[in-house]
């Protein structure tokens, strides 16, 4: 990956989702036993991803639960160069194509052929592609089955014939919805539903970056949290964003911290960015947040260390309600040439704990999903 292009796709990510206050498949959720205690949490090295015991990238902070624990908290997250996804993610591959059981690609210029605009998941565990290249929402089964589709109507593209829909999002009453902007002080609001597709049009300027499963959630210009509801597409401004549980939370970025926010608990756990080949470096990158029903916190990290802004380096993250630090995991290259440059790679079934991370590749989209 060039480092022009990862920069771009960090100042992407950035811009939508860094200063991320966020209110949030079909296995169990991921497991919340205490990790042993040692300086520092951080991803295995790109050489051996697999590999914890005699690894020193690989060593966990567990922070304690909030009985025991201090009202704020800082624990380095050491990221390392992409890799593999860590032991247990599996992988699932929706291939390009010309018939409709495949996905589409268009040209993006200079030879390029871009995938969709990302995909996400509804609670019955199928997959709702935006296939712009098709100006269709695709629907495949949980296996990867090809079910059916929904066709755009014209009203709904841009002068009747571009995409213009990005950052899907799956419900909790089986619905999925897009986001897209028209003008420059407007939004528009795709919801497919019953097999329908429907839109709306209302003002504002927000990225809608996580859901709690019956909300949307952006974040305006000043960094305030904006909540809409799908039902009556109107911006209305809260104190805080929910997760999946209803907890409230915030998790913002500051230079090289991420810092996370549980007003429940009266806790802050701030976690430091470094560089896994040398934790005395800096790194800085962006972040896409997504929650569970049990209200885990999911963060998935990538940028570049201070010293080579060329490197891509990155991270998963899980921090729980009660303040625990989970290990932070390897992952694999999230860009492309194919990538349409959207921070939508994070997602959560809905009812579920259980995350997976969406790669729009070369070949087709890759979906890695944790078995527990």
């Amino acid at each position: 990956m060039s480092r022009g292009r990862l920069v771009t796709l960090i100042v992407l990510a950035i811009a939508l989702v860094a200063i991320v206050a966020v209110c949030n498949q079909n296995s169990d959720p991921p497991t919340t036993t205490e990790l042993p205690t040692t300086t520092s949490v951080g991803a295995t090295t790109a050489a051996d991803p697999t590999t914890t015991a005699s690894n020193p990238a690989s060593t966990t902070t567990a922070v304690a639960p909030s009985t025991s624990a201090a009202a704020e908290q800082t624990v380095p997250v050491l990221l390392a160069p992409f890799s593999e996804m860590g032991p247990g993610w599996t992988e699932q591959i929706f291939p390009y194509g010309e018939g409709e059981e495949s996905l589409g690609t268009s040209p993006g210029g200079d030879g390029l052929m871009l995938g969709p605009e990302y995909g996400t998941q509804t609670p019955d565990g199928s997959w709702w592609f935006l296939d712009a290249a098709s100006l269709r929402i695709a629907h495949f089964a949980a296996d990867g089955s090809y079910l059916d589709q929904v066709v755009m109507p014209e009203d709904l593209l841009v002068d009747g014939q571009y995409f213009q829909y990005q950052m899907p999002q799956g419900l909790d009453d089986g619905s999925v919805t897009a986001g897209g902007f028209p003008t420059e002080n407007a939004m528009s609001l795709l919801r497919i539903a019953n097999g329908q597709a429907t839109g709306a049009t209302f003002e504002g300027a927000v990225p809608l970056v996580t859901t709690d499963g019956e909300l949307l959630y952006g974040l305006a210009n000043d960094g305030a949290p904006q909540a809409l509801d799908p039902a009556q597409p109107i911006l209305d401004p809260v104190d805080w964003l929910r997760a999946r549980d209803g907890s409230p939370f915030m998790v913002t970025v500051n230079d090289d911290e991420i810092v996370i926010e549980l007003p429940d608990a009266g806790l802050t756990r701030t976690l430091q960015m470094r560089y896994s080949e040398d934790p005395e470096v800096v790194a800085h990158g962006g972040i896409e947040v997504e929650t569970g029903i049990d209200g885990t916190i999911f963060i998935m990290i990538y940028g570049a260390p201070e010293s080579d802004e060329s490197l891509g380096i990155g991270g998963f993250v899980s921090v729980g309600q009660d303040g625990t630090v989970r290990q932070t995991e390897p992952i694999v290259e999230p860009f492309s040439p194919s990538d349409p440059g959207s921070p939508s790679h994070l997602g959560v079934t809905p009812g579920t704990s259980t995350p997976w991370i969406m790669v729009v590749g070369e070949d087709g989209v890759h979906v890695f999903s944790r078995a527990g």
